[in-house]
């Protein structure tokens, strides 16, 4: 199934996102997927990033006008990183919300919101 094949544009207000977040090779997130095996649950490609990489693109048209956007992932997913490519993109401005670690991963969620206009 396609990752937003069912989604129509500007209609999601709140999206959150638990992704195959944990640093793999792109064999083991290639073949999770493939296999439809257990690891594709967290096999991330070399940076975690494989499956948050195809969403990102695409943010920005399937959020609502308020729409937020909630990311948990890991320290290797690059956070300032991925910040910075969604401002780019959509002009959207990013929230670090929380941060944990969780055995040896240092877990984090970050928020994405639209920049809204101030008031008059």
């Amino acid at each position: 199934a396609d990752l937003l094949g069912a989604v129509r544009p500007g209609t999601v207000d709140v999206l959150l996102f638990n992704p195959p977040y944990v640093p793999t090779s792109e064999e083991e997130a290639a073949g999770g997927q493939a296999e439809r095996d257990i690891s594709a649950a967290w096999a991330g490609g070399p940076d975690g990033r494989v499956v948050v990489d195809r969403l990102l693109p695409d943010l920005g048209r399937l959020l609502s006008a308020r729409g937020v956007f909630y990311l948990l992932g890991v320290r290797e997913n690059r956070p300032d990183e991925l910040a910075a490519q969604v401002e780019a993109q959509h002009g959207m401005r990013a929230e670090l919300i929380a941060e944990r670690r969780a055995q040896n991963e240092r877990l984090f969620v970050m928020r994405f919101s639209r920049s809204q206009p101030a008031s008059a």
